[in-house]
């Protein structure tokens, strides 16, 4: 009985840190709550996976709600009537924070380390609206020169006060847009599995990489990616004066502040995300986690128990 409660008590001990960013904490700019495309509030927590239309908006009837994908972006408000994205026009910032250090793990896919999230979508060859009942199969993606994307500057800091910024890119709202659920392909039909928002695409795939594909198509390069625009701190000037953490050994930011649209219109935010790899120095292995597969189900259980058995066997000898 103790030994199982010792176990039930490990399967509960999952990580408390957040994948995404948790706290606001330096807005220059006319931000406000009250403004649905202004809540500095609303890059915090996890990307939008499914929106509200806004009524009366285009010439087309559109249903009440949508999911997220790389043909709709991000818009309005979320399900609950709350804001998903935020404007950041010129001249504008905001900072954020995280919850721990993102870490230039080596092992992080494409050596990438953060992940904005922006609504940028890819044009296609439908003359009607998108919804949830398009054929992503049949759905091809055109023009790669004139896809829509925003450009918001991104800087890093450890401490809040001293700031290095990717000056030659990559910026917020570019490549990729969001894909938050998988695709079936084989029935044509959404499925309720969330894609990995903390897994960048391959940062080699440019606009032509995705000409004249279905949008099905881009999802399989999307590789089980949400997308988002992906960051590699090695990709700093500054790179060399980052402190580094003494127990992994890695380069690390705690602050990431998206600023000045270089658009008139400026960009949008929807969230910020730390690359994630099981088993890295800020996302351990889950407790009771035996098999270090990142998950902890009737497979540990079985070793576990197994284990128990042979204890047994031998004090009973």
């Amino acid at each position: 009985m103790i030994r199982s409660a010792v176990f039930l008590l490990a399967v509960a001990n999952v990580w408390a840190i957040s994948d995404f960013a948790t706290e606001v904490v330096d807005v220059q700019g006319a931000f406000s709550a009250e403004a649905i495309y202004n809540d500095s509030n609303a890059i915090l927590g996890k990307p939008a996976t499914q929106c509200k239309n806004k009524p009366g908006v285009g010439p087309f009837e559109l249903p009440p709600s949508f999911r997220v994908k790389l043909v709709e972006a991000a818009y309005y408000t979320s399900l609950d009537d709350q804001p998903v994205i935020t404007t950041i026009e010129d001249a504008s910032y905001i900072t954020v924070k995280f919850d721990h250090k993102v870490m230039d793990y080596p092992l992080n896919p494409y050596g990438q380390d953060f992940i904005v999230f922006g609504n940028a979508f890819f044009q296609h060859s439908e003359s009607v609206e998108i919804s949830d009942d398009t054929n992503l199969n049949q759905l091809t993606l055109t023009n790669p020169a004139t896809f829509l994307f925003g450009e918001v500057y991104v800087s890093v800091s450890q401490d809040g006060l001293n700031w290095y910024t990717f000056d030659s890119g990559p910026w917020a709202d570019d490549l990729y847009p969001t894909q938050a659920y998988r695709w079936d392909r084989d029935s044509a039909q959404w499925t309720d599995e969330e894609m990995d928002f903390t897994k960048p695409v391959d940062p080699n795939l440019g606009l032509s990489a995705f000409n004249g594909l279905s949008a099905a198509d881009a999802i399989d390069l999307y590789d089980g990616s949400a997308g988002g625009t992906s960051f590699d701190l090695k990709e700093l000037a500054g790179y060399d004066e980052l402190i580094v953490d003494p127990n992994s050994g890695c380069r690390w930011i705690q602050y990431v502040r998206l600023g000045g649209g270089l658009y008139p219109l400026g960009g949008e935010v929807d969230a910020v995300s730390d690359v994630a790899v099981c088993g890295d120095p800020t996302h351990p292995y889950p407790a009771g986690d035996i098999t270090k597969d990142c998950r902890v189900d009737l497979e540990d259980f079985a070793v576990l128990s197994a284990s128990w058995l042979e204890c047994t066997y031998k004090c009973d000898e």
